[in-house]
């Protein structure tokens, strides 16, 4: 079962990033094989498939993992196939998990708080909302360090100065620290002014 805290932190992370999800269609015609490959990696969900227009009665499995839908009704050759599917465009929630362990270790070497994703893919301890969305800056930070402007619901960055990405990581955690709610700072310059956004 995903734990719903890691499910809300990829979603910080996916607003910060504008990693949204769309939606695609891809037409295929059958000949021989009726297992389809999907042309968005990513893909979240297949919404229905449709064979000569018609979707009801349409049967058809959805391998996540291979980004394959293989339709189990009976085709004909030169059938028509539309496959419906959601999809994000640039990062997958395995890769999205990736960057949060990072972020985690940034967090932890930043003497802030020592967290860790378990077998049975849980956070522990679990991070509070704030402390969710300082996960989520710093693994938008690992992801894109030329980002100069990160915002989360808690407290946003905007960065002044270019500095190395573990500099902007261990100044935005000692920040956190100082004011852990509706922070807004300017990395570069001494003065956080809190409580605006």
């Amino acid at each position: 079962m995903a734990d719903p805290i890691k499910t809300q932190i990829i979603a910080f992370l996916r607003a910060i990033l504008n990693d949204e999800i769309r939606t695609g269609l891809d037409i295929a015609q059958y000949n021989i094989s009726s297992v389809f490959s999907l042309s968005e990696s990513n893909t979240q969900s297949v919404t229905s498939v449709a064979v000569n227009d018609v979707s009801s009665g349409v049967t058809y499995t959805y391998d996540s993992t291979l980004q394959k839908v293989t339709i189990t009704s009976s085709l004909l050759v030169d059938d028509i196939i539309e496959l419906n599917y959601t999809y994000y465009s640039n990062y997958s929630d395995t890769e999205l998990i990736g960057y949060i362990k990072h972020a985690m270790g940034y967090i932890s070497v930043n003497q802030y708080a020592d967290w860790q994703i378990k077998d049975d893919d849980n956070i522990y301890p679990s991070p509070s909302f704030a402390e969710q969305n300082l996960i989520a800056m710093v693994a938008a930070v690992i992801i894109d360090p030329q980002n100069q402007s990160i915002r989360t619901p808690d407290f946003s960055v905007n960065i002044k100065n270019p500095m190395s990405t573990a500099d902007m990581i261990s100044k935005i955690i000692a920040i956190f620290k100082k004011s852990p709610a509706g922070l807004f700072t300017i990395l570069g310059s001494d003065e956080p002014v809190e409580g605006a956004y």
